[in-house]
C-alpha cells in the first residue's frame, strides 16, 4: 500500500509556485517604489505651488502699501516737470528706467514692506520702487495746467526660499497733477 501512494507524488518538486511567487513580489515592489516616488514629487510640486502664492501675495501687499504711500503724498501731484518728479519717498522712489538692485548692494536700494502682513516663514521681507513715469502737458492754452500724473511701481515678495520670488508692477495714475 506504500508502493501506491509514494507513486501519485513525484520524488522531486519542480519549485514553480516559489519563482512565480519571488517574481509577484519583485513586480509589488517596484510598484510601490515608483508610486512613493510619485507621491514624493507631487509634494514637492505642491510645496513650491504654495511657496509661489506666499511670494505673489507678499509682493501685492507690498504693492499695495506703496500706491498707499504715493496717494498720502503731498508731493507726488504736484509735478512741476515731466523729466524730474520727487514725491519724497526716500530711496524706493527712482528714475524711470532704472536697473532695480533688489539685493540693494548698489546706490538705489529698495523700500522694505512695513506693515502687519503675516509673514510668518518668508525668506525676507517684501520691497518695492516707485518711478515717476510722465505727466503730459495741458491740452488748452490759458487753462491751468492740470494733467494726469503716472507712476510706475514695482514690488518684490519672497516666500519660504529666497529663490522664489514674484515680482509684480502696476501704474499709478493721479487724476489731477500740477
Amino acid at each position: 500500500m506504500t508502493g501506491i501512494l509514494n507513486s501519485a507524488y513525484p520524488k522531486q518538486q519542480q519549485g514553480v509556485v516559489l519563482a512565480i511567487t519571488l517574481i509577484m513580489l519583485v513586480m509589488v515592489t517596484l510598484l510601490a517604489v515608483s508610486s512613493m516616488r510619485t507621491t514624493i514629487m507631487e509634494e514637492r510640486m505642491a510645496g513650491n505651488t504654495q511657496d509661489g502664492n506666499i511670494a505673489f501675495q507678499m509682493a501685492e501687499t507690498a504693492l499695495r502699501q506703496a500706491e498707499s504711500n504715493l496717494q498720502k503724498d503731498d508731493d507726488a501731484i504736484l509735478i512741476l516737470s515731466g523729466e524730474a518728479a520727487t514725491v519724497g519717498l526716500g530711496p524706493c522712489e527712482v528714475a524711470l528706467d532704472s536697473i532695480l538692485d533688489w539685493d540693494a548692494e548698489g546706490a538705489v536700494s529698495p523700500c522694505d514692506y512695513v506693515g502687519t502682513a503675516d509673514d510668518d516663514g518668508v525668506s525676507r521681507p517684501p520691497h518695492y520702487y516707485v518711478e515717476f513715469m510722465f505727466a503730459p502737458s495741458a491740452t488748452t492754452l490759458g487753462e491751468p495746467e492740470i494733467r494726469d500724473c503716472f507712476y510706475r511701481v514695482t514690488a518684490r515678495g519672497y516666500g519660504r526660499s529666497s529663490t522664489n520670488y514674484a515680482t509684480l508692477q502696476t501704474t499709478y495714475k493721479f487724476s489731477t497733477c500740477s
